[in-house]
């Protein structure tokens, strides 16, 4: 259910010339970029560290958004306590929320005094942008044979900076603390590090990467007619061949797409094979 096979499947199977409403495929990009950043905050400096048990585990999701551009961003914070941490680091791994939003074994073990906080903030790369795109390269391999160009424009940037911005926001003023503590990597081991009170430098929590790729066959309605795909999920001027997967959004928005896509996955199936009575 990805986005980028099916994009590269189809841009192999049809060329724009015979099959020109497809035109677009590739044209479009968007993905998530993130921020990642862990803190520490002492329990007794808490508003409510009197409450907080010898091991809880706890998630919150915070959405939103720049106010000129209207782009969106979230926030996974994800918090876990232990007064006994090498007893339930185990299952700390075990039942946290999410697999981004994770502490590290090191960053549990050294704080039994605190909660840990880990903010994983994702916003949503400008799908208008142009400079981002998915075409064809010389090779002959159809199942790599593609270049990939995804480029930050001012709109990413600007986005960029007010979800840092929030980011930080929470952790010193949202989660009702003082004192906060940033985990700071070391740069010659990912898994060592230590604990500080000023923050990291942007170029230790902003991740080189992008996640959730989207947008490259975006469906629309026939307004649109530059959308390869149509709402019955159909590729434009191909009689028999089907699209679902990521690639269908016509923009990112910030969210995590998984649930989505295989709720249209489903929609498909039953489209295409409606379900029998018993």
């Amino acid at each position: 259910m990805g986005a980028i096979p099916p994009t590269t499947l189809v841009l192999n199977s049809f060329s724009k010339a015979q099959f020109p409403r497809l035109a677009g495929v590739g044209t479009r990009y968007t993905a998530h970029f993130i921020t990642a950043i862990t803190a520490r905050i002492r329990k007794d400096s808490l508003s409510y560290g009197d409450k907080i048990g010898y091991f809880e585990i706890g998630a919150m999701y915070v959405a939103g958004k720049d106010p000129s551009s209207g782009a969106q961003f979230h926030i996974q914070l994800s918090a876990v306590t232990s007064c006994h941490p090498s007893r339930h680091v185990a299952d700390a791994f075990r039942h946290m929320p999410d697999v981004v939003a994770a502490p590290s074994y090191r960053q549990i073990v050294t704080s039994p005094e605190h909660v840990v906080f880990v903010c994983a903030t994702l916003g949503e790369m400008d799908q208008k942008n142009a400079d981002n795109w998915i075409r064809l390269n010389n090779q002959t391999d159809p199942i790599s044979n593609i270049d990939l160009q995804a480029v930050a424009n001012e709109q990413d940037k600007i986005l960029w900076d007010v979800m840092d911005k929030a980011t930080f926001d929470v952790l010193e003023e949202g989660v009702g603390g003082t004192g906060v503590e940033y985990w700071h990597p070391s740069p010659y081991d990912d898994d060592m590090g230590e604990w500080l009170s000023i923050r990291p430098q942007t170029d230790k929590f902003r991740v080189p990467g992008l996640v959730h790729e989207a947008s490259m066959m975006w469906i629309g309605d026939e307004e649109d007619m530059t959308a390869p795909v149509g709402l019955d999920y159909r590729l434009r001027g191909v009689e028999n061949v089907y699209v679902t997967g990521a690639s269908l959004w016509p923009t990112g928005a910030s969210w995590n797409p998984t649930c989505s896509m295989v709720a249209l996955t489903m929609h498909l199936a039953d489209t295409l094979e409606p379900k029998k009575p018993c």
